[in-house]
């Protein structure tokens, strides 16, 4: 008889089990993969991605700009700032990973790995092997931390950028005023009778665009490293913390029956 219910509780333990399974594949895979629900981080995303090509796009303007300067001042920096377009590139790529992986962690951790861990406990109620439990607890909380990762760090990453929105913002305000000057120059350059006369009517605008040029490089390498550090290092970062969390989890053993012992005798000698 006692058999008989420990089979039955084997049985709908199984089910139940199966059941989440399916539950997993079924209802919380197409939840964690749907772009509706992730439409919020999707648009941040975005909308990094917009001023990434911004800044790139601002960053090819500018250096043509500075480099339209008279003298080779100021063509230094104008090489400088065209070499920002490489970290750039990586910043859209990151960002474009970072989609790709918002959905597709979500489809590695419903689909595939939850499903697993149940048939892993499942196998575990008949035959008892405790590497399975320990297995399927383990791969159950990895898929939950990874589907995480890149909604969290989106978050993270938006609060940080609240912090240098204005940063931003002066960039292109940067770019448009460092433009005009430089074709301002170019005009006069034009229209100019002359060496002498080129060089009286211009020269205080070329030491101003110079100072213009130092200050568009200074912001631009402000604006890329906070793009670098919310698109690179915090996604990074948030894996490591994930990372840290589940070791804490699997490793921090706390020895119930030594410390019950410890504590019976303290008692019997008091």
């Amino acid at each position: 008889m006692m058999k008989d219910q420990a089979l039955i509780k084997k049985i709908i333990i199984t089910i139940a089990l199966l059941l989440i399974a399916v539950l997993s594949v079924t209802v919380a895979s197409k939840y964690a993969t749907s772009p509706s629900v992730h439409a919020s981080t999707i648009e941040v995303l975005d909308e990094k991605k917009l001023t990434a090509l911004g800044l790139t796009a601002s960053v090819t303007v500018t250096s043509a700009a500075i480099s339209a300067i008279p003298g080779d001042a100021a063509t230094p920096i104008a090489e400088q700032i065209s070499e920002l377009t490489t970290p750039l590139l990586i910043v859209v790529c990151a960002i474009y990973l970072e989609k790709f992986l918002l959905t597709t962690l979500g489809y590695i951790s419903f689909d595939v790995l939850i499903p697993i861990a149940c048939i892993l406990l499942c196998i575990y109620i008949f035959c008892r092997k405790n590497i399975l439990k320990v297995l399927a607890i383990k791969l159950s909380v990895f898929a939950i931390a990874i589907s995480l990762i890149i909604p969290v760090s989106v978050k993270v990453s938006t609060l940080i950028e609240a912090t240098f929105e204005e940063s931003i913002s002066k960039t292109f305000e940067t770019v448009n005023e460092i433009s005009e000057e430089a074709e301002e120059t170019s005009d006069d350059g034009e229209n100019s009778n002359g060496f002498l006369g080129f060089l009286s009517e211009i020269g205080d605008k070329v030491t101003q665009l110079g100072e213009s040029a130092k200050n568009a490089l200074s912001v631009f390498i402000d604006a890329i490293a906070v793009l670098i550090i919310t698109t690179c290092v915090i996604p990074i970062a948030v894996i490591f913390f994930f990372v840290w969390i589940i070791k804490i989890i699997f490793q921090v053993n706390i020895d119930v029956s030594s410390a019950h012992k410890i504590f019976t005798k303290k008692t019997s000698k008091n």
